[in-house]
């Protein structure tokens, strides 16, 4: 009797405990949704940023696929009405007349600020969220590398039309509208020929105070091209074994040759000036009883054949005649009339919108432009030149201008 209740108990306990098991395992009902309304999606994407819905609608940074509807984007651009251009060229004023002329309904003002007030605009009023001008057109060099273009205050864009004229490394980290081309040169009225044959004769007694350059303690590409020397110790320091017979003696201060070159010229005294203009007045003026030299602008060589300035560049000069500086193109953030500013790239990077620099001395990356008669053309120009090194200027920039203040006239 036992045995049979204590039977009939376990039969009972299992089935409590599979009718809770399927209590437990039963779906939980679902709310009723109310008729006309729409069930809330599972997860929603997060909402653009102001900036990426500004890339992503006008097609640039990532969303730029290089494929343009220059239809569309002249429609757009007339429908902006404006265009706001921040330059470091007075041609630039000559260029919007000729952009004006040809798209009426664009009313364009452009600035020439020069090159660091370009960059101080720039960074200002990004840094302010003040997104008021349209076009980047100066050079910027090393802080451009270093500070602007990785902030995103500027953002690449290459018209398909010059894409296919430019080779690519003249598109990066923007696109390049022209090369300046500095030059050591000396007064040919007083010379028939360059009084030095190699950069090192620069830092000799003979040459103390009487080398003319624009300021590189006011003007950061001036000490962008002087740190570019520096940047390449194993073409300096041949030039040194050239010149001397022997190797640089390197002092505690100075890492290799490119450093100590930058040492001793400094400590030669270089004349400062506040511009390109006030460079060439002080070393090649018709007339002058005492001979100079300077770093100056191969683009000015049309004063020469007018004869307004008498200079020649020292062609053969070891291990370089100058340094080549990029001048470039972009469209700034969040730009009110990105169309507008593309329109001004298709344009400017054209024959018909270089047009005012397309003068004896400038270098166009474009490589159907055909120099002027007896200017060395691009490819010539570069096995003589240098081009600024502008992320290694940037990391040193600070501390090149320090070291080259300390050593000044010593």
């Amino acid at each position: 009797m036992k045995a049979l209740l204590r039977f009939v108990t376990i039969i009972l306990m299992i089935s409590f405990l599979a009718a809770c098991a399927q209590a437990t395992e039963a779906p939980a009902s679902v709310p009723e949704v109310p008729a006309g309304t729409e069930a809330p999606a599972a997860a929603t994407e997060a909402p653009l940023s102001a900036q990426e819905e500004w890339l992503k609608v006008n097609q640039l940074g990532p969303y730029d696929t290089g494929v343009q509807d220059w239809a569309a984007i002249e429609a757009a651009a007339k429908a902006e009405g404006e265009l706001l251009v921040y330059a470091n060229s007075s041609k630039v004023e000559k260029a919007a007349e000729g952009f004006m002329e040809k798209y009426p309904e664009i009313k364009v003002q452009a600035f020439d600020l020069g090159g660091d007030d370009v960059l101080l605009k720039t960074v200002e009023e990004q840094k302010a969220g003040a997104f008021t001008g349209d076009v980047w057109a100066s050079s910027g060099g090393a802080e451009l590398v270093g500070n602007v273009l990785p902030k995103k205050y500027v953002w690449r864009f290459v018209p398909d039309s010059a894409a296919a004229v430019t080779p690519e490394e003249y598109t990066q980290p923007l696109l390049m509208s022209r090369l300046g081309t500095s030059v050591w040169a000396y007064n040919s009225e007083l010379n028939d020929t360059c009084p030095i044959s190699n950069i090192w004769e620069l830092t000799q007694p003979e040459w103390k105070g009487k080398i003319f350059i624009e300021d590189p303690l006011n003007d950061a590409s001036t000490l962008s091209k002087l740190i570019t020397i520096a940047a390449h110790p194993d073409e300096m320091k041949a030039a040194y074994v050239e010149l001397y017979g022997s190797e640089p003696v390197l002092d505690e201060d100075t890492p290799d040759a490119g450093w100590l070159w930058l040492k001793r010229f400094a400590q030669n005294g270089p004349i400062p000036e506040s511009g390109g203009d006030e460079v060439d007045s002080a070393f090649a003026t018709p007339g002058m009883t005492e001979s100079y030299m300077a770093l100056g602008s191969y683009s000015n060589y049309p004063d020469v054949l007018e004869g307004n300035l008498v200079f020649e560049p020292c062609w053969g000069m070891t291990p370089i005649v100058g340094i080549q500086s990029q001048s470039y193109l972009g469209i700034l953030n969040q730009a009110p009339h990105p169309n507008a500013a593309k329109l001004w790239i298709k344009y400017i990077s054209s024959e018909e919108g270089r047009e005012p620099w397309a003068k004896f001395g400038t270098y166009f990356p474009d490589s159907t432009y055909v120099v002027p008669e007896g200017q060395k053309t691009l490819e010539e120009i570069q096995t003589m030149t240098w081009l600024i090194a502008e992320q290694y200027a940037y990391d040193h920039l600070v501390e090149a201008r320090d070291f080259y203040l300390l050593n000044l006239g010593e």
